[in-house]
């Protein structure tokens, strides 16, 4: 299991209404492992030692509350560098997840978000 770098109690904080279920967590980080290695891939390809806030979408959602482990984002990454603006970058993604998926929980008349929501 890879380690987590998003915090658990802290996706109730931007899941608004909804409950959430046991798996999202564990979802929510694969996704976020993801984004960080893609991100880092992307950096590597421009040849840059630095993974940068650029290095992951980040839309117009600015989420106060911070649900990735900025310290323990690095070590997904081996071998590079990680910007100082890189988790919040990277809040801002998972954020954005995190409301679509009670959106999505929503839509479907659900008050629980689960893995499949993502």
């Amino acid at each position: 299991m890879t380690e987590m770098i998003v915090v658990k109690s802290k996706i109730k904080e931007l899941a608004g209404d909804c409950n959430v279920a046991g798996d999202f967590a564990e979802a929510l980080n694969a996704v976020a492992v993801e984004l960080v290695t893609k991100a880092a891939a992307r950096a590597e390809a421009n040849n840059r030692k630095t993974v940068q806030a650029k290095d992951v979408y980040v839309g117009e959602i600015t989420a106060e509350t911070m649900v990735v482990v900025k310290s323990k984002v690095k070590n997904v990454v081996e071998g590079a560098n990680v910007a100082g603006n890189f988790g919040e970058a990277l809040n801002e993604m998972l954020a954005w997840c995190i409301m679509q998926a009670a959106a999505r929980a929503e839509a479907n008349g659900r008050k629980t978000i689960g893995a499949r929501d993502l």
